[in-house]
């Protein structure tokens, strides 16, 4: 297969080493790529603010059999349909169902009629009735959460006990960069229990369970700082119950894929879902996005030992890998309980917020993972220059993420933080977390 990957992060450096495994694969490219990938994908040669109809006529030039697209905003702007319109399958959802994370007013709607269980919540528009639809929130329950409907990479969820966090929150949604996404804003209960994020592979006929991983939304150890894009994560998880999976399928997936169907719109890609999980309500979504996550993306690459493109090519029906005769459903994902894995993300002193790289890094270019590379322990970047021969420079915002497993999570941990550690002596400019599966690491030892 001639297979084109859409995007340029950490989460499409890793399906681009991870599509490389597979057996199915021919030639990749990659769109709009960045220097770390060039070992692994052909960067076409369109700057990446083109227009959808050149790369769709260049994806027709090279006779590409299927398109995966890693980041949401392409597919919020239609860039499904664009290559749908060319007959070119797109693992990921087209404009309609895309809604689901580009509008978290649509998505919180479509789950009231699809009695799909989540937070209590209001929509709002303009500053003022959010302070007061907020306000009263808080002295009813005394917790509220405040969420931009548009996107907003991550960082436009406030968390809010108190009116001073209430304030702090509406000044970075209606004062700031973040203002077009709040256009509309959900405002929200508080829910309860511990959160994780479930990835299950939908299309046509072959459903299947990418399975489950834990993000750190925090910015600082103690989940304490504003929300970010994501510092680390792991999977497995082991705390939730065996039964997970069907749970997640029962009560969530199938009503919303239901949903959708009766307002016309099928859905094809992945799709996350972010839970929070109690022992006495179950799962109850936080919210939907539309593609894998970053960092989840990269921690499920290296703990899943499966053939990626041969699962996705199946999910859009692709007639030349066999696809089913009937819907098929495959709850489990028994490879990944093969490797605890640990994702540890190192950002620019700037981020969230900020913009600028700071003073850059040097990290060996051996470091990042390339074709062949399949050891214990690796690194995705995000944002990266060269930095001459056989090196790296890093750059803004959440510039790579470490990668490590082991036969428990401390062993995945300790590979970790010591490849950490030995990125940081040469980035003075760095932060990062040091407790990512520090707390499920204990509860697996006290086991």
């Amino acid at each position: 297969m001639r297979v084109l990957l859409v995007g340029k992060g950490g989460r499409e450096h890793a399906l681009a080493w991870k599509l490389n495994q597979s057996k199915l694969l021919t030639s990749l490219y990659v769109w709009p790529g960045h220097v770390a990938m060039a070992g692994l994908a052909e960067c076409l040669p369109i700057p990446g603010e083109a227009a959808f109809e050149q790369v769709v006529a260049a994806a027709k030039e090279l006779a590409i059999d299927l398109v995966v697209c890693g980041p949401e905003a392409p597919l919020s702007l239609g860039l499904a349909d664009a290559f749908a319109g060319a007959g070119i399958p797109t693992f990921g959802p087209k404009q309609g169902p895309a809604q689901l994370e580009a509008s978290k007013a649509f998505a919180k709607e479509l789950m009231a009629k699809a009695n799909i269980p989540t937070a209590a919540y209001v929509v709002c528009q303009g500053e003022l009735e959010c302070r007061q639809q907020a306000l009263a929130m808080l002295e009813q329950t005394g917790g509220v959460v405040l969420k931009a409907s548009g996107l907003a990479s991550g960082k436009g969820v406030f968390v809010c006990t108190d009116t001073a966090a209430v304030e702090a929150g509406l000044d970075r949604l209606f004062h700031s960069d973040m203002s077009l996404a709040a256009a509309s804003v959900v405002v929200e209960e508080v829910l309860h229990g511990r959160e994780c994020s479930f990835f299950a592979w939908l299309g046509p006929k072959s459903r299947f369970s990418l399975g489950f991983a834990v993000d750190y939304k925090r910015l600082s150890d103690g989940d304490q700082g504003p929300n970010t894009g994501g510092m680390g994560c792991y999977t497995p998880v082991p705390w939730l119950p065996p039964d997970a999976a069907e749970q997640v399928h029962a009560t969530v997936i199938e009503p919303l894929l239901q949903a959708l169907a009766a307002q016309g719109m099928d859905y094809q890609g992945c799709l996350y879902v972010g839970l929070m999980w109690s022992e006495a309500v179950g799962p109850q979504v936080v919210e939907f996005n539309v593609r894998l996550g970053d960092p989840e993306c990269q921690v499920l690459a290296f703990a899943d030992d499966r053939d990626w493109l041969e699962l996705i090519a199946r999910a859009c029906d692709v007639s030349s890998v066999g696809a089913a005769q009937h819907p098929r459903v495959e709850l489990e994902a028994p490879s990944q309980h093969l490797h605890h894995t640990v994702a540890v993300v190192m950002a620019a002193s700037s981020y969230p917020y900020g913009t600028s790289a700071g003073e850059a890094g040097k990290v060996p270019s051996e470091w990042f993972a390339g074709r062949g590379s399949d050891s214990e322990v690796t690194s995705f970047a995000g944002s990266v220059q060269s930095g001459g021969q056989g090196w790296l420079l890093t750059g803004a915002g959440r510039t790579l993420t470490v990668v490590a497993r082991g036969k428990e999570f401390h062993e995945a941990r300790q590979r970790a933080y010591a490849r950490v550690d030995a990125i940081a002596a040469n980035w003075s400019g760095a932060q990062w977390r040091r407790d990512i599966g520090l707390s499920v690491a204990n509860e697996q030892e006290r086991a």
